[in-house]
C-alpha cells in the first residue's frame, strides 16, 4: 500500500536533482525497449519511478493515448508527478480493487482530472516494469460509472416508491372516507345554502387530494393506469399553472392551442407527466431564462411512418429556446440511462417516449446548438366524446337489496362507513379485518352473495377460491389501489369487478348493485 498510496494521495511534490550522466547499462535497454512499445500501445499508458518522492511518484514517460485521455501534451507529463491528475472529486484513499503484494500487481479505480478540470472515472493497472520502474494502463471507465451510479439511483427511487405508495394506500382509505361521508351528508343537509356550498367544497378538495394520490402512485409506478378519453386541451390548462412554478420566473410559458381540436385516449396522469418531464428539460437548457412554447395542431398522417399508421392525429409541440442539441446528441435522447446532466439518471425521456408510444403515438426531436428545441408528439384522434370528471358532489344511489355481503378491509373507519351503508339500503352485512379471519369462517355460516375485498394476498386468493365453491355466482367486488392480482384474474369475468381507491361511496353502491344483477356466471 506504500507504493499506492505513493502514487496518488495528495502531497506538495519534492523536485529531484538531475541525474548524473551515465553509460548506457541493460536497465536502460529495457526501459527505452519498453517505452518504444508503449508509445505505439492504442490504450492509455505511463512509465513512473518506483520511488515516492514527495507523496507521488515522476512521470517518465506518457504515451499519446494517456495525452489524450487527460488534456496534457506527453512534455507536460514528464517530470510530473501522479499528483498532477488529482482534483476535486478524487478521494484520499482511492478504490483498489485487487491487489497482489507477490507480483506486486495492483488494480484500482477512482476519480482523476484532465487539465481543463473535468473529472473522468478511471480505472487503472500497475505492474513493476525493471528495478526502479513501473508501467500503468489506464482506461476511461466513467460511462460504466455512470450507469453504475444510475442503477444506484434507480433503486433508491424504487425504494422511496415504496415507501410513497405505503402511504400513499392509507392517504387513499382517508379520502375515500372523507369523500364517502360528503355524500352521506348531502342528502341529509336540509338547512341554509351556505352549508350545502360549504360540504361542496370539502367534497371538491378531496376529489382533488384523491387525483393527487393518483399521481403519486403513478409516478411510484404502483398506480394501476386509467386510460379514458380527453380533450388534450383541458389536461395542458389543468397544469399550467404547475407548469410556470416548474419553469421559474425567467421562463416566460406560452400556450398556443387549437381550437378546434378531437380527442385522444390516453391515461391523463400519464400524460401530463410527460408534459412535466419535457418542461423540466426546456427548464435547464435555459439556466439564463428564455421561451417556452406549448402547442397544439391537427396532422393528417398519409402514410405509415415511425410507428403511426396513416389517419388523424392530435399534435403536441414543445418548443425552447434553450441551448440546444447537437447530432450525437439528439441520436441517443431516448435510450435508457442517455443524459447530458450531472446528476440525471438518463430515465424521463425513455420513460416519456414509452408512454407515447403505449398510446400508438410516436414522439420526436429536432434540435440545433444554441438555436432551441422541439419535441412533438403525436397521438391518434378518437371519434368517441370526451369523458369528462365531474367535481360536482353526487346524490347517493338508492341501491335497495337483501343479499349478504361480506366486507373484509383493515381500515376500521372506511369498514365501519362501507357497512353502514349497505346496512342502511337493507343489505345483511359481515365485516372481517382481514381474508385470513374470513377464510377461517367459511362454511361455518352460508355463504355471501358478494365479498367486498381490499388485497391480493395469498389468503385473499385462497378466500376467493373457497367461497366460489360454496357459491357458484360468487361476486367479487375488489376496491384496493393495485390492479386485480394474478390468482384472482382467472374468474369468470363477469363475476369481478375493480374498483380502484380512492373511490367515490356513490360509485361503490351501484358496482355492488350492477355485480349483483349480472346474470349467470
Amino acid at each position: 500500500m506504500q507504493l499506492f498510496s505513493a502514487l496518488f494521495l495528495n502531497s506538495t511534490p519534492v523536485p529531484r536533482p538531475s541525474p548524473k550522466p551515465r553509460r548506457n547499462s541493460p536497465a536502460d535497454s529495457t526501459l527505452a525497449g519498453a517505452i518504444a512499445t508503449l508509445a505505439a500501445l492504442p490504450e492509455a499508458a505511463l512509465v513512473t519511478r518506483d520511488k515516492c518522492v514527495g507523496g507521488g511518484v515522476e512521470i517518465v514517460f506518457a504515451n499519446e493515448c494517456f495525452a489524450t485521455l487527460t488534456g496534457y501534451t506527453p512534455a507536460e507529463l514528464v517530470g510530473k508527478h501522479t499528483r498532477i491528475l488529482h482534483g476535486p472529486k478524487t478521494a484520499l484513499a482511492p478504490k483498489v480493487s485487487a491487489v497482489s503484494e507477490k507480483r506486486r500487481i495492483m488494480d484500482g479505480e477512482n476519480w482523476l482530472h484532465r487539465k481543463d478540470g473535468v473529472a473522468f472515472y478511471a480505472d487503472w493497472r500497475i505492474n513493476p516494469l525493471h528495478k526502479g520502474y513501473l508501467v500503468a494502463i489506464y482506461r476511461d471507465a466513467s460511462e460504466r460509472q455512470r450507469l453504475r451510479d444510475a442503477m444506484i439511483h434507480t433503486q433508491k427511487l424504487d425504494t422511496v416508491g415504496q415507501l410513497t405508495s405505503g402511504v400513499a394506500h392509507d392517504f387513499n382509505n382517508l379520502l375515500s372516507i372523507i369523500n364517502g361521508y360528503c355524500e352521506i351528508l348531502a342528502g341529509k343537509i336540509s338547512g341554509p345554502p351556505a352549508a350545502k356550498r360549504d360540504l361542496q367544497e370539502i367534497h371538491r378538495a378531496g376529489i382533488k387530494a384523491a387525483a393527487l394520490a393518483r399521481q403519486i402512485l403513478e409516478f411510484s409506478r404502483r398506480q394501476e393506469s386509467e386510460v379514458r378519453v380527453v380533450s388534450v386541451n383541458i389536461l395542458i390548462r389543468e397544469i399550467a399553472d404547475i407548469l410556470r412554478r416548474v419553469v421559474g420566473d425567467g421562463v416566460n410559458l406560452e400556450l398556443r392551442l387549437s381550437s378546434d381540436l378531437g380527442n385522444l385516449r390516453i391515461d391523463p396522469t400519464q400524460f401530463q407527466q410527460v408534459l412535466l418531464n419535457l418542461c423540466f428539460n426546456a427548464r435547464d437548457a435555459m439556466p439564463q431564462g428564455g421561451k417556452l412554447q406549448l402547442r397544439t395542431f391537427n396532422h393528417v398522417q398519409t402514410k405509415a411512418a415511425e410507428g403511426l399508421i396513416p389517419g388523424r392525429y392530435i399534435g403536441i409541440a414543445v418548443t425552447d429556446t434553450g441551448i440546444g442539441m447537437d447530432a450525437a446528441t439528439v441520436a441517443h435522447m431516448f435510450e435508457p440511462f442517455f443524459t447530458t446532466k450531472a446528476h440525471g439518471t438518463g430515465l424521463g425521456l425513455a420513460m416519456a417516449s414509452g408512454i407515447i408510444r403505449g398510446a400508438e403515438g410516436s414522439m420526436t426531436v429536432e434540435s440545433k446548438p444554441e438555436v432551441g428545441t422541439t419535441f412533438q408528439i403525436l397521438l391518434p384522434e378518437t371519434a368517441e366524446p370526451e369523458q369528462a370528471f365531474n367535481s360536482a358532489l353526487p346524490s347517493l344511489p338508492s341501491s335497495k337489496g337483501t343479499e349478504l355481503i361480506w366486507i373484509v378491509e383493515s381500515d376500521a373507519v372506511l369498514r365501519k362507513m362501507v357497512s353502514g351503508m349497505l346496512a342502511v339500503d337493507g343489505y345483511q352485512v359481515v365485516e372481517y379485518t382481514n381474508a385470513g379471519l374470513a377464510l377461517a369462517n367459511v362454511g361455518k355460516s352460508a355463504p355471501p352473495h358478494l365479498v367486498l375485498l381490499d388485497g391480493n394476498t395469498g389468503d385473499s386468493a385462497r378466500l376467493v377460491r373457497a367461497l366460489a365453491k360454496a357459491n357458484s355466482r360468487l361476486r367479487i367486488l375488489m376496491v384496493s389501489v393495485e390492479p386485480l392480482g394474478a390468482a384472482l384474474t382467472g374468474l369468470p369475468p363477469r363475476s369481478v369487478h375493480h374498483l380502484p381507491k380512492p373511490f367515490a361511496l356513490s360509485a361503490l353502491l351501484r358496482a355492488v348493485r350492477t355485480l349483483l344483477d349480472t346474470p349467470g356466471r
